[in-house]
């Protein structure tokens, strides 16, 4: 296999090597070296050993920012953006390719950032510092913005107000440093990938009767006859109610899991279960006991059919490793030798509550495998601006981790009502269907989180098998 030669500027060495392993590394799974030049404007790009010398040559902005600027506004990208009208040596790309908002970068010529020669390719896309500043979510770590449970809003990211959240910003830079590569060394192999749907299930709520009182379970039967419509949903959790020991737990309205494990079964793919281990009740945690009788019963048969079972961190603990710590160690414990083969675990944060780069360093010095929670809650979209899984790295302390990033592309909720109705269930496969397409276009992955407490209906079941068989096909 070739090796790439990778010669950089010399400022930002942590950063650079970071995205070089990512961009280059990871992605495209190919051998390279990197090295220090002098050249304090590019990134050359060759083959060791070419003796043609031919040479792809990369705008370097992002990381030329002085370091007094550096994680200040003055560092952002300047808005508008420009858009990139594809030349004819990009016809191969994807038919999404033909104008490319341009994060950072500088024209070569007017309106133009591809030049070539005999033996050099010019881009003057910064797409390797574009890839950092996305993949980071260095913005999140610059701007003050924040929702009512002290979220990074969609409205504030680059790729909202630029109209790119729908597009995977990232990978298209990716295809179009590929094809440069590719017209200078046709002989290059890259990393071959599939399409696959990654199906994740936070588990808010294990049951919805086990463990409530009668007045909560009558003021949810009052709920399913009046606001959601649905008299066999406040019968079931009424004979759930009257009945005992694993009767109840088979009628209890949240109790889901066979339906999604059965659908996941039926379209090859592999549920992942993310359990939540409060040891309390509060606003936003339900505090249910993991280390129950019922919830162990659960696992264990989770377990046993194969699938998986993550960590949900409670409301607080994105920012706060002792809470976070204890939870784990509560959900470990409540495992033990009910599943003991599993011991890499991954998850999400409770209502998607993830702070830039805190969070992540959290995840990983518990040793957690991966996390799952880089999406936003109202808008389905690329908030990464990537549909690979990816490692992460820190922007405080200038540290590549081991913990994965699985961008989360779609959350039912941000779409799903309980009286969803045949428009807005079309809607909502549609949304999907868009998102199959984008994803399998790039060989990506399409990772969908769908509660249990959301496929209590009838309705809501023949929902999600169609919204699952969508993504499969």
């Amino acid at each position: 296999m070739a090796e790439l030669l990778i010669e950089h500027p010399p400022t930002y060495q942590p950063e650079r090597d970071y995205i070089c392993d990512v961009m280059f590394g990871e992605f495209l799974g190919m051998e390279y070296q990197t090295i220090i030049g002098d050249d304090p404007d590019r990134t050359v790009v060759s083959v060791r050993g070419d003796s043609t010398g031919r040479r792809l040559v990369l705008h370097d902005a992002f990381f030329s920012t002085p370091h007094e600027e550096w994680l200040t506004e003055d560092s952002l990208p300047r808005r508008p953006l420009d858009r990139w009208m594809l030349p004819d040596a990009f016809r191969d790309t994807p038919k999404a390719l033909l104008s490319i908002p341009v994060i950072y970068g500088e024209c070569i010529s007017e309106n133009c950032y591809y030049e070539e020669f005999d033996h050099d390719i010019r881009l003057g896309l910064d797409i390797l510092g574009s890839a950092f500043f996305m993949l980071t979510r260095y913005e999140e770590v610059v701007k003050s913005d924040r929702d009512e449970h002290d979220r990074f809003p969609a409205a504030a990211s680059l790729a909202y107000q630029e109209a790119f959240l729908e597009r995977p910003i990232i990978n298209e830079y990716l295809e179009i440093l590929w094809t440069c590569l590719k017209r200078l060394w046709p002989g290059l192999e890259r990393k071959q990938r599939q399409y696959q749907v990654v199906l994740s299930h936070d588990v808010d709520q294990v049951f919805s009767v086990i463990g409530s009182s009668l007045v909560h379970v009558a003021r949810n039967v009052v709920g399913d006859m009046i606001k959601r419509k649905d008299a066999g949903l406040a019968l079931r959790r009424m004979s759930a109610f009257a009945s005992s020991g694993s009767k109840r737990e088979e009628l209890d309205p949240n109790a889901t899991f066979d339906f999604i494990m059965d659908t996941s079964d039926k379209h090859g793919c592999r549920s992942a279960f993310y359990f939540m281990a409060a040891d309390r009740r509060s606003r936003f945690d339900d505090g249910y006991p993991i280390e129950g009788g019922h919830a162990r019963r659960l696992l264990q048969h989770i377990a046993a059919r194969g699938h998986e079972i993550g960590f949900h961190a409670s409301y607080n603990a994105f920012c706060d490793q002792v809470l976070a710590r204890a939870e784990l160690s509560r959900l470990c414990e409540a495992m033990d030798g009910e599943h003991g083969s599993q011991k890499l675990l991954g998850g999400r944060q409770h209502y998607l509550r993830w702070e830039a780069p805190l969070t992540w360093r959290i995840w990983d010095e518990l040793g957690l495998v991966y996390d799952s929670t880089v999406g936003f809650p109202y808008d389905p979209g690329f908030r990464a601006g990537i549909s690979y899984q990816y490692p992460v790295f820190d922007v405080l302390e200038r540290t590549k981790f081991r913990l994965i990033e699985r961008p989360l592309l779609f959350m039912e909720a941000s779409m799903l009502t309980p009286d969803c109705g045949d428009d807005d269930a079309q809607r909502l496969v549609e949304c999907i269907g868009k998102y199959r397409a984008i994803c399998r276009m790039y060989n990506g992955d399409l990772t969908i989180l769908w509660h249990n407490g959301n496929l209590r209906s009838t309705r809501h079941k023949r929902l999600y098998e169609q919204v699952i068989a969508t993504a499969v096909n």
